[in-house]
């Protein structure tokens, strides 16, 4: 006796009534396996759904992690790297492969590796969140400047399982402190050159007068020679205190638009000179480039200041076909109009490069530091920058002019 959903007695009812009920059984069978077939598949496609939600969010998530502003790394307890994002490897300047089970004190700068090994400890010791700056290594061996913010994360039972970790390129909010603490202290020497100057230089004009004064009288004719030598060192008292004065933030300066080629053909036949006395060429390259709103006086001295410690930067060669040479010259970049002074030197050591334009940090050996300080000071009077470049090949300084504004 064949059994479906209920009990079919054959003996109890005739071939044509068992063949019906069997027929009637079999049809809500298939009924009720289509329903199910039906509801099968309203789950798969909502599984579907679920499963595409939940890809896209994790698309999102990795995303977000992967390109967000700031480098985000797994540390484990040796302060070995478990996971790093993309930014934080770009700033590192490995591929991420490279840095996975790596240590990360192998990519921190050699004088800050006891401060990072501070950071972990002090993170392990206090279970709160450590800042610490330091400088990571980077392409080419350039330093970055980050901040790494760290805090540890805990097992069940206390035990510390990893470290998460933030890391924020702060380079650039760096060199504008940098940059900012130089101009204060430019600053400062510029006040304190502006209030002692006319105290200084009025006896300094008496003395010179008397000096001039006995130079011309015959009893004094045997100490011509003294009398010069003590009349040069007093010009060149008044030179400093002149550049003294030329730090000073708040100096007056007159701007008018000038041609800031003409200004320097103006200088050419002076620099010139200096570069025959030091066996040097020069050699003008000058753009077509807009009038500046200027103070001519100003940007004179800062052209003569770089010329002149290019041309001392190239020793003498002896014959013409070695010589060194200086060249000048003005262009467009972007929105401004840029000067660049570039000598042939043997470059500008490392340990002085972040200290240019600091007062009286000089390498020669009769130099007062304040050439380039000056420099600096003019460029901030007229809202310019400077940036440098240097090799063993040669220096260049860049002096970047705002364009003016089209009226």
């Amino acid at each position: 006796m064949l059994r479906f959903g209920r009990n079919v007695n054959r003996k109890k009812m005739g071939p044509a009534r068992y063949i019906q009920t069997i027929d009637i059984e079999i049809h809500r069978l298939m009924d009720e396996l289509h329903t199910q077939q039906l509801d099968m598949e309203v789950q798969y496609e909502a599984l579907q759904e679920t499963l595409e939600e939940l890809e896209e969010s994790r698309n999102r998530y990795a995303d977000l992690y992967d390109f967000a502003p700031v480098g985000y790394v797994t540390l484990d307890r040796k302060g070995c790297v478990h996971q790093i994002n993309l930014t934080g490897a770009a700033i590192i300047g490995k591929e991420r492969t490279q840095l996975i089970g790596a240590p990360m004190y192998v990519f921190v700068i050699k004088n800050d590796i006891r401060l990072f090994m501070e950071h972990l400890r002090r993170c392990k010791q206090t279970n709160e969140k450590v800042i610490t700056e330091l400088g990571l290594k980077s392409k080419n061996d350039t330093t970055v400047q980050v901040q790494l913010l760290s805090v540890p994360l805990q097992s069940s039972d206390g035990q510390i399982l990893h470290f998460k970790t933030i890391i924020t390129d702060i380079t650039e909010r760096k060199l504008m402190e940098n940059e900012m603490s130089r101009l204060e202290r430019l600053n400062i020497v510029g006040e304190m050159a502006a209030t002692i100057a006319h105290e200084i230089r009025n006896p300094m004009t008496t003395v010179r007068g008397f000096l001039q004064l006995f130079k011309g009288k015959k009893e004094y004719a045997r100490d011509k020679e003294n009398l010069e030598l003590m009349i040069d060192e007093l010009d060149r008292a008044n030179e400093i205190i002149t550049e003294f004065l030329s730090l000073a933030k708040k100096k007056d300066v007159r701007t008018s638009y000038q041609n800031l080629n003409a200004v320097i053909e103006s200088l050419y036949p002076l620099i010139q000179a200096d570069a025959l006395g030091a066996d040097v060429d020069v050699n003008l390259e000058l753009g077509d480039i807009p009038y500046l709103m200027i103070d001519d006086k100003e940007i004179r001295q800062i052209i003569l200041n770089l010329s002149r410690n290019g041309l001392q930067a190239m020793p003498s060669r002896g014959n013409l076909s070695s010589r060194g040479k200086l060249t000048i010259r003005t262009f467009v970049d972007d929105e401004a109009v840029v000067l660049a002074v570039q000598d042939q030197g043997t470059g500008i050591p490392p340990a002085l490069q972040d200290k240019l334009g600091t007062p009286f940090l000089s390498t020669k050996e009769n130099g007062t530091g304040l050439g380039l300080a000056v420099c600096y000071s003019i460029a901030a009077r007229h809202n310019a920058g400077i940036k440098m470049e240097t090799s063993p090949e040669g220096t260049i300084f860049f002096i970047r002019f705002r364009l003016p504004s089209p009226s």
